[in-house]
């Protein structure tokens, strides 16, 4: 016998089922935004292959993507503008595929229904592999559909007569490649300058960092920062040359991804080392010598993106501590001392890998 108790947990364990088997039928239910793929009679084998590619694509980003056969006469703009209702229901776009007689090269149309534009893109294969070219007719079947919806994801204008849940496929979408990391390692070099609050620091400094993107906004690199002029200290008994030399590890934080600027954020830690080389008056004899300390660093910066994204300009400026911090001494009297704190500025460029 079930007790009391039971029952009751018995009922809500029920009402919850219902409620979430409502849920899913109404998810269900809630229809997908449509994309129609038009092949033209006879169309080659490159043709259908590059169709077959793109509907599977949209349909793994949640479109509904269907393939229809569809005459298509002299006017190729006037004939899709005018598709019939019935064999492409109501699409948010349709695409389509003309082959010509140079089997590398053919024509892509979208006719995008949100936006109410045509766009038409000539593809040439070039030197590819005849057999290649369904695959490169699908990337920019891909590359012409997601510029379209692009235009309506950053306007921010509802879809005709469209659920939320489609207007946020095609949203999506549209902006899933400016999410994407444009490159996996970069490489990045340039120059900077440096200061220190109570201490000197090298005028000139050289910058390098390899870089690897772990995602659309989180990167990690390693930053080495030297190899500059050097900061002389002079007493009356003499003068040192300083030379200074970081090394960190850094995790770099990207907002904005896709813009022409892109703030970013940066934390690390590494070691700084210094070294001074000192001349001191007769009878006295300089002497050299290294220190190493533990350092940390904060940084903020700004990069802008150039030609095709694999290479951008980077500014950045960090402020860095050093503990214990190294110091120069003329006769046991300190006389300058590093990494309390110390200001770095650079100026880079990314190539991306």
């Amino acid at each position: 016998m079930i007790s009391r108790k039971g029952r009751v947990w018995a009922r809500a364990a029920a009402l919850w089922a219902l409620i979430f088997n409502a849920g899913l039928v109404g998810a269900a239910a809630q229809p997908l935004p449509k994309v129609i793929l038009v092949r033209p009679p006879a169309a080659p084998a490159s043709v259908t292959e590059a169709l077959v590619r793109l509907r599977g694509e949209l349909i793994a980003a949640g479109f509904d993507a269907e393939v229809i056969e569809l005459p298509l006469g002299a006017d190729v703009r006037a004939s899709l503008e005018r598709a019939s209702p019935a064999s492409t229901g109501a699409a948010t776009a349709l695409v389509a595929v003309i082959a010509s007689a140079d089997p590398r090269s053919a024509e892509l149309w979208v006719i995008d229904r949100v936006t109410g534009k045509t766009v038409v893109r000539r593809v040439n294969a070039g030197a590819t592999d005849a057999s290649r070219m369904a695959e490169v007719l699908s990337v920019r079947a891909v590359e012409l559909l997601r510029a379209s919806f692009l235009e309506l994801a950053i306007s921010g204008r509802p879809i005709a007569e469209a659920p939320v849940q489609s207007e946020r496929v095609v949203e999506n979408w549209a902006v899933q490649t400016l999410e994407e990391p444009d490159w996996t390692w970069a490489v990045e070099a340039g120059g900077g300058t440096a200061a220190a609050i109570d201490g000197v620091w090298n005028a000139i400094i050289s910058v390098a960092r390899l870089e690897r993107a772990l995602g659309p906004r989180l990167c990690v690199r390693a930053t080495f920062e030297g190899l500059g002029t050097d900061a002389r200290v002079a007493t009356t008994g003499g003068y040192a040359d300083v030379t200074q030399t970081v090394l960190l590890a850094e995790g770099v934080v990207r907002f904005r991804r896709g813009r022409r600027i892109e703030p970013l954020i940066s934390v690390g830690a590494g070691a700084l080392r210094l070294a001074a080389d000192g001349h001191e008056s007769a009878p006295y004899q300089g002497e050299s010598g290294v220190r190493w300390a533990a350092a940390a660093d904060l940084g903020i910066g700004l990069r802008v993106p150039l030609r095709r994204r694999r290479f951008e300009i980077g500014i950045e400026a960090h402020a860095l501590v050093a503990q214990p911090y190294p110091t120069v001494r003329f006769f046991e009297t300190e006389v300058t001392r590093a990494g309390r704190p110390s200001v770095i500025g650079s100026l880079t460029l990314l190539g991306g890998i």
